[in-house]
């Protein structure tokens, strides 16, 4: 019985070895080495792209807004050995001028793209938004000076914004877009943002832009609703400021539908 015994055990490990090698043979070893069954290749591939706004105080500070898309690891480069990883950084530069700036985005797979574009710094304001495209967070700059909230509209991604920009979606009277920015007294200025509502109700929202300081008004409209709900439509207007102005505030009201708004900028026309 013993024999018999020892003999079987034996047997036992021959064939589970036996059958452990057979299963190396073939693709069951190196199967993470190759392309699952159905994978395609990588055809959607960064594409860099960025925009700057200088600081209100102090002209040569420069901020830098990604606008990048498939991309997810970034490398600035400002010139002069000075570098950044980080998505949207600033920079400080030493003086006026104009500055080559480039922006390499690159993805998970390893694919890049590059843009460089000259970035001019001038000492004078110009005015500009916080936070132009929405995607910031907290959403402390669209909250209002005195309004108490640091989430003033809900994120947004359909219908797709403009530039792949993100979305602000106002759908109730507790929402709203409300900032307050320096401009330059008596100087007439454009806003444009692009926007899409619900097709019912009497407007997209009550748009007022005033004095930040005296309240007097610039402009007050509402805005019309989009005829379709499917896809952002541009609008702009355009004002003046009065010979005292140092702030402009930007405020639009919840009016009843439901509405959605991205990337917005102001420039001065003279």
């Amino acid at each position: 019985m013993k024999n018999n015994v020892k003999f079987f055990q034996k047997t036992t490990l021959v064939l589970l070895t036996a059958i452990f090698a057979g299963s190396c043979v073939g693709t069951d070893l190196f199967r993470d080495d190759l392309p699952d069954t159905g994978s395609k290749a990588d055809t959607v591939f960064p594409e860099a792209n960025f925009d700057y706004t200088a600081d209100q105080d102090e002209f040569t500070i420069i901020y830098f807004t990604d606008l990048s898309t498939e991309a997810n690891t970034y490398l600035w480069d400002f010139g002069g050995g000075v570098t950044s990883t980080e998505r949207d950084p600033s920079h400080t530069f030493e003086r006026e001028g104009t500055f080559p700036v480039s922006l390499t985005a690159s993805d998970a797979n390893g694919e890049s793209s590059t843009v460089t574009l000259d970035v001019e710094v001038v000492d004078e304001l110009v005015a500009a938004f916080q936070c132009p495209d929405f995607l910031c967070d907290p959403r402390t700059p669209w909250a209002g000076v005195d309004r108490g909230t640091t989430s003033s509209y809900s994120g947004s991604s359909s219908p797709t914004p403009p530039e792949d920009n993100g979305g602000a979606k106002i759908s109730s009277s507790s929402q709203f877009l409300d900032q307050t920015i320096r401009v330059v007294a008596d100087a007439q200025y454009r806003i444009t943002f692009w926007y899409v509502s619900k097709t019912t109700g009497t407007s997209a929202g009550q748009l007022l832009i005033e004095d930040g300081d005296t309240g007097d008004d610039f402009l007050s409209e509402d805005v019309p609703l989009t005829s379709q709900s499917t896809e952002y439509v541009e609008y702009s207007v355009s004002f003046a400021t009065g010979v005292d102005t140092e702030n402009m505030r930007f405020n639009i009201e919840y009016d009843g539908t439901e509405c959605r708004y991205s990337k917005i900028s102001i420039e001065r026309l003279d």
